[in-house]
């Protein structure tokens, strides 16, 4: 298929590539992920001591 682009280098890039870059999106996206892996550690905590308990 090819490269997508004419060149290869950063020198014609004008402006961010990210649309969020100098705003809070990178923070609330980075919020965003830290809440649902801390979601996913308590579930899991939760459902492992639930069997742990009823097999005890």
């Amino acid at each position: 298929m090819g490269f997508p682009y004419e060149t290869s280098s950063w020198t014609d890039v004008s402006g961010p590539i990210f649309m969020g870059a100098g705003t809070s999106a990178p923070s609330i996206y980075a919020v965003i992920g830290l809440l649902i892996c801390i979601g996913a550690l308590a579930f899991g905590q939760a459902k492992e001591s639930a069997k742990y308990a009823k097999y005890k």
